[in-house]
């Protein structure tokens, strides 16, 4: 009978020390200013995030308007505001500006001109002209041009019929281009 006490005591001590032993999982918290803390994530509430320190085993809280996300130990992520900065690519023809106003562009390089026409698939005016000003500012993004001087604008269909959009403009960048022709 004592054999078995002793053996089932040596067997909760050593379940306790196999667990003891377990590291902690470890979630990483991505804060607005790009910091970033190794933390274990205790809860998750409506304006707080309680965690514990891994170091000292201290439980403190961070509000939740000060994180971006939170990359659990398991993989999953919880996002709570976008990023303060993002890497914004100069080139994306996102970034390329339509104006109508010449003093715009004045003290700016020009690169090419640029056209854009609506596909047949559009249903609307809107869709048309927002196809046609995109494929436009994608023409420009590709030759380095980051502001577009509108000089033509045609609308037509409408009232049953397809539309169409076409706009033509001149594409302007910051810096002269590479092959420029005297």
């Amino acid at each position: 009978m004592m054999k078995k006490i002793t053996l089932l005591a040596l067997t909760i001590l050593g379940c306790f020390a196999a667990f003891a032993q377990e590291k902690p999982k470890l979630d990483t918290v991505y804060m607005l200013g790009q910091r970033k803390m190794i933390v274990q994530v205790k809860g998750i509430f409506y304006s707080d995030v309680k965690y514990e320190d891994p170091e000292s085993g201290e439980l403190k809280t961070l509000k939740t308007k000060n994180i971006q996300k939170i990359i659990f130990d398991s993989g999953r992520k919880e996002i709570f505001n976008k990023p303060l900065v993002e890497n914004i690519d100069q080139n994306d023809w996102k970034n390329v500006v339509l104006t109508r106003d010449k003093s715009a562009v004045k003290d700016l390089y020009k690169v090419g001109e640029v056209k854009g026409k609506s596909s047949s698939r559009n249903r609307t005016t809107k869709s048309a002209e927002r196809t046609a000003t995109i494929r436009m500012k994608r023409r420009a993004a590709n030759m380095g041009g980051v502001m577009i001087l509108v000089t033509k604008e045609e609308s037509q269909g409408g009232f049953g019929e397809v539309p169409t959009f076409y706009i033509e403009g001149i594409a302007y960048s910051f810096e002269p281009p590479e092959n420029e022709e005297e």
